[in-house]
């Protein structure tokens, strides 16, 4: 979806092939084959302007119809539906957003909802400019809805982009606890400021290499967890935090709850780069 969030989609299933069956600038249709079955998906990034998307439902309306199969429509779409989708307006819905209803209802397409804030959009870092909507959603059609009757989609929180990714989840089940990773070095160790100086302090010279290297990694564990921390952990605090606030900004933006976000995301990016280490050093 470029810089405009994303659509995540999990299956239990192996996908096999996906093919691309129709590509504009405005949409792209793809076929995805599971267990010997194929599903539709086509994934929207409606222009900005009303001008530049004016055929788009008429375009898609085309490729729908000659659609076999389960369906699933969903991304950016750049308009809303209802008067509580957005923040603030003048209390009517645009001759676009009626049309984008309009568009629904004729290929009986149906909103899957979401869990998550209510708004999927956002713009503005002060309390005087700040507007949201949810410009964001997927929709399905029967066939599509029957079949994943449990699906669930996500609103995440808005990070890197002013829109948040769109996170479905077909057959949702539930985790147990992970199981413990066996102890190798941490690349994003080295990044923090105070490595160098635990590293030569923990070291013990008088110890043969495999008593001191013993030593040594036992208090990487401790330091690891007391200084360091756990990275999925914080990664997730952060994100946790991040989407409170801006629940809180759709409610009431304020410059203070702007600036909290501001600085919840640039501390979420320093997790996200020690996580890149870590996943570089494992796949290395």
């Amino acid at each position: 979806m470029g810089q405009n969030g994303g659509i995540w989609l999990l299956w239990r299933s192996t996908v096999g092939v996906v093919s691309v069956v129709v590509s504009t600038d405005q949409f792209i249709h793809v076929t995805i084959e599971m267990n010997m079955k194929k599903v539709n998906l086509i994934v929207i990034y409606a222009a900005p302007s009303v001008t530049q998307r004016s055929g788009l439902w008429g375009s898609l309306k085309s490729v729908i119809e000659g659609v076999d199969g389960p369906l699933m429509v969903g991304g950016d779409f750049n308009t809303i539906l209802r008067l509580d989708e957005r923040t603030g307006g003048n209390g009517r819905l645009s001759p676009d957003s009626l049309a984008f209803g309009e568009w629904m209802n004729d290929l009986t397409l149906i909103d899957t909802g979401f869990r998550g804030s209510r708004f999927t959009w956002h713009r503005g870092r002060s309390e005087q400019t700040y507007i949201s909507k949810r410009l964001d959603q997927i929709l399905c059609c029967p066939h599509a809805r029957l079949k994943w009757q449990e699906s669930v989609v996500t609103h995440l929180p808005v990070f890197a982009s002013d829109h948040a990714p769109l996170y479905m989840q077909l057959c949702p089940v539930s985790r147990g606890d992970p199981k413990r990773r066996p102890f190798h070095f941490e690349a994003a160790w080295l990044k923090h400021e105070g490595f160098q100086e635990f590293f030569s302090n923990s070291w013990n010279n008088q110890l043969t290499t495999h008593a001191a290297l013993s030593g040594l990694r036992d208090r990487l564990k401790r330091w690891n967890r007391e200084i360091f921390g756990d990275v999925n952990k914080r990664k997730a605090e952060l994100r946790s935090k991040i989407g409170s606030v801006q629940d809180l900004l759709k409610v009431a933006p304020t410059d203070e709850l702007l600036a909290k976000e501001e600085d919840l995301i640039c501390e979420l990016d320093k997790v996200l780069e020690q996580e890149e280490l870590i996943w570089f050093l494992e796949v290395s």
